[in-house]
């Protein structure tokens, strides 16, 4: 069947060899990314493993991300913005949860006196309440 090729067709493909892309390979290059199915990791995949991870692209959940989630959030590496917090930034303050101080406080400690927001009873009052009195310090009189 291929009178002018003497291997003719060795892999039983019916593509003569001298015409061959995959001389050896009979199912060829059966998702053309210009590699036979013999040396294709994943042979029916264009990407192919584009983050090699491992894991061929139609199977991969996180095709971009080679940690494939490492955190568990449901949210692939490389588009978390917290790639290592499974709680990410739940006060969305713009600090990861693992790395955030107040980690559900937005303002975290606006007046800077080492207490959170959100369980500090006197906002804006870097001095709180020195008297003890229940009063901060800023409306205290005495």
């Amino acid at each position: 069947s291929c009178p002018h090729d003497e291997g003719n067709d060795f892999d039983s493909d019916h593509i003569c060899g001298d015409s061959d892309s995959c001389p050896i390979d009979a199912d060829n290059d059966p998702d053309s990314d210009n590699l036979c199915s013999i040396d294709d990791v994943c042979p029916h995949d264009t990407s192919n493993d584009l983050d090699s991870d491992g894991i061929c692209e139609s199977s991969d959940s996180c095709p971009l991300d080679a940690d494939n989630d490492v955190d568990s959030d449901s949210l692939c590496g490389d588009v978390d913005s917290c790639p290592l917090s499974t709680l990410n930034d739940i006060d969305q303050d713009g600090i990861c949860f693992i790395l955030d101080s107040c980690p559900v406080a937005y303002t975290n400690d606006a007046d800077s006196d080492f207490v959170c927001d959100d369980v500090d009873s006197c906002l804006d009052d870097a001095i709180n309440d020195p008297d003890s009195d229940y009063i901060c310090s800023a409306r205290d009189s005495c």
